[in-house]
Order: structure tokens, then C-alpha cells, then sequence
């Protein structure tokens, strides 16, 4: 059971993890990461630097959480919260990753835009593969687990490389009419699995 003292602790674990990401994220719209320091992140978000090395081993640390938390976010917004594998959802979980790739490049400055990609690809691939692989392990038998692992973490890789094509594009195809034309693609490559 959680004592009041326990639950206290974590809603203060929660909210200054959120003030330290609300600080990056105002901070890099205004600035380069690589230009961005512990201590100006500290200070926008109001808490000491021990307090930030409580929770975080550096900046990039915390970059990554906040794109993973973010990108979480995106999902429970725009997908069911208990859904199976069909090509319907998978189009979903498409949709929600264009989406928010292109979110990021909108937001992000142009100077970060070539480098944003290799901090943000593992943050999104490695959710979109939690949630393959549970729709294909639901799907197949215990024997065959790693198949599914293995399908999964190459179709979170396809996802992520169709978003990444589109949301660096000029985007004059909408995400709508992208999405049905990469989905069979993509369901190919998932259908022996």
C-alpha cells in the first residue's frame, strides 16, 4: 500500500521533473542545445543544480526523457488505450509518429534540425517497438517470441523512417493521404511475422 508520505514524494518527483522539462523545452526554442547548460535550465525551471542531479545525469539525460515523455504523451492522446494489431491502429500509430516528428521540426531551430534526429530516433523507436511487440507477441505463440521481438524492431524502424521521410519533407502531401500510401508498405514487411 502507498502511505500519503509516498504518494507526496512522487508528486514531487513528477512536478519538478516537469518544471525541468518545461525549462529545456522554453530554452531550446530560443537557443541551441549544445549552447543550453545545466545551470540555465536550472534556473528557468527554479531548482538548485543538486536538485537536477537528483533525477538526471546530465542535459542529454534529460533531453530524452522529455522527447520520450513527449512522445508517450502523443500516443495516449491519439491512440485507444487498449487496441490489438490491425492495419487500422498501425495506421494510427503512424499517423500519432509523423505527427509528432513533424511537431518537433516545426519547434526545433534550424541549426538543431540536422542533429535532432539522432537524439529523438531512440526515443521514438524504442516506444514504437514496446507496442509491436506486444501486439505481436498477443498474436503469436510463446514459441515464436523472438520472431516477434525481431518483426517488431524492424517495423518500429520502418515507421520511424516513413515519419522522419515526411516530416522533413515539404510536407505538401498531408499526413492523411501519406499515411494510407506508406501503410501497405509497411504491412508487408509485418505480415510473415
Amino acid at each position: 500500500m502507498v502511505t500519503p508520505q509516498e504518494k507526496t514524494v512522487d508528486l514531487r518527483i513528477r512536478r519538478t521533473k516537469k518544471l525541468l522539462q518545461e525549462a529545456l523545452l522554453a530554452l531550446m526554442a530560443s537557443k541551441s542545445f549544445q549552447d543550453i547548460t545545466v545551470q540555465d535550465i536550472t534556473d528557468r525551471a527554479m531548482v538548485n543544480r543538486g536538485t537536477f542531479y537528483d533525477h538526471f545525469a546530465d542535459k542529454y539525460a534529460l533531453m530524452e526523457y522529455t522527447l520520450r515523455e513527449s512522445f508517450r504523451q502523443t500516443l495516449n492522446d491519439k491512440l485507444p488505450p487498449h487496441f490489438s494489431f490491425t492495419a487500422e491502429n498501425l495506421g494510427l500509430l503512424i499517423l500519432a509518429t509523423c505527427e509528432f516528428l513533424a511537431a518537433l521540426h516545426r519547434q526545433c531551430l534550424p541549426s538543431e534540425r540536422e542533429q535532432f534526429p539522432i537524439h529523438v530516433q531512440t526515443q521514438i523507436t524504442s516506444l514504437v517497438q514496446e507496442i509491436l511487440s506486444g501486439w505481436f507477441r498477443a498474436a503469436h505463440a510463446a514459441n515464436r517470441r523472438d520472431a516477434a521481438d525481431l518483426a517488431a524492431a524492424v517495423t518500429s524502424w520502418a515507421i520511424y523512417g516513413a515519419a522522419l521521410h515526411w516530416s522533413q519533407g515539404d510536407q505538401s502531401e498531408p499526413v492523411t493521404a501519406f499515411v494510407p500510401r506508406v501503410l501497405p508498405i509497411i504491412m508487408a514487411g509485418v505480415s510473415p511475422a
